[in-house]
C-alpha cells in the first residue's frame, strides 16, 4: 500500500501481537514481577536477557502503558530495578536506552 508516496505495510497479525503483549504484561503485574507507578516501571532485571530483549521489553511496556494507562507515545518512561530502585533504562522521545545496566549471564 502506498500512502503519501511512501510504501507502508500493515502487519496482518499486529492485533494478535498487541493482545499477546497486554496478556504478558498483565500476567507479570499479577505475579508482582513488574510494578507501574506513574511514569516509573519497576521490574525484575532477570527479565532482560540481553540488550535486544531489554529494548523489546521496554517497547512492549510502552505499548501497554499507552493502551491501558492512557500514556502518550512521547511521554518519558523510566525503568528501575524493583529490588534496588536503581535506574536501568528509559524511553524518551520514542527512543529506548539502557542506563548503567549489566546483563548477568546464567550458565
Amino acid at each position: 500500500m502506498f500512502y503519501a508516496n511512501k510504501k507502508t505495510t500493515v502487519t496482518a497479525n499486529q492485533a494478535q501481537q498487541t493482545a499477546k503483549i497486554l496478556a504478558n504484561v498483565k500476567s507479570l503485574l499479577e505475579k508482582k514481577l513488574i510494578s507501574i507507578e506513574g511514569n516509573s516501571i519497576f521490574l525484575q532485571p532477570q527479565l532482560w536477557k540481553d540488550e535486544p530483549a531489554a529494548i523489546n521489553w521496554m517497547k512492549c511496556l510502552q505499548i501497554y502503558c499507552m493502551l491501558k494507562r492512557q500514556f502518550k507515545e512521547k511521554e518519558t518512561l523510566n525503568f528501575y530495578d524493583i529490588n534496588t530502585r536503581q535506574a536501568i533504562g528509559i524511553i524518551a522521545n520514542k527512543r529506548a536506552k539502557l542506563i548503567d545496566f549489566e546483563f548477568k549471564h546464567q550458565e
